[in-house]
């Protein structure tokens, strides 16, 4: 389950990657500028998103696809951050990182909610290009999402690499 789960992780990462580096190259803004953008530079992001043209269609269009492909990536990467972290769990002898091992389900479950709040409001003022009064942020999801996955990913990787000196 872990082997399967960490490749579709690549996958999708890879291709969300791709069409990222895409949104940058070609309007030097990505995906992370917009969801951590305060009101104005948002609209600002998405209006040049809807006027760039990409092939036959827009960059917003792809900034579209990407966040669809998101609600994927979000299934894929809190499953992977329970299964991962609960096998660590099985493993890890100190009881207070043990405790936070556990709490890394939780948090995984959090990550993955507030990305999906976060996608939702994105494809909404997706469809609201340079509308100032129909654009709804996303950076107070972001921020805190960002920060709580960085805890989870520190935590289990502490817990790898104690393991890892203890044998």
């Amino acid at each position: 389950m872990k082997k399967v789960l960490i490749l579709v992780f690549i996958i999708v990462c890879g291709v969300m990657s791709f069409q990222g580096n895409i949104l940058q190259q070609f309007s030097g803004k990505g995906i992370v500028n917009l969801e951590l953008a305060n009101k104005d530079t948002g609209v600002e992001i998405i209006s040049l998103w809807s006027d760039t043209l990409y092939g036959d269609q827009t960059l917003l269009n792809l900034a579209q696809k990407n966040t669809h492909l998101d609600f994927l990536f979000i299934l894929v990467y809190v499953v992977l951050i329970m299964t991962l972290s609960n096998a660590q769990m099985q493993r890890e002898k100190t009881s207070w990182l043990n405790e936070l091992l556990r709490l890394n389900l939780f948090l995984a479950f959090l990550i993955g909610a507030l990305d999906v709040m976060e996608n939702i409001r994105l494809l909404h003022s997706f469809h609201h290009p340079g509308n100032l009064a129909e654009f709804w942020r996303t950076d107070f999801i972001a921020w805190p999402k960002f920060m709580i996955a960085g805890w989870v990913i520190l935590i289990y990787v502490f817990s790898v690499i104690k393991g890892y000196f203890n044998k």
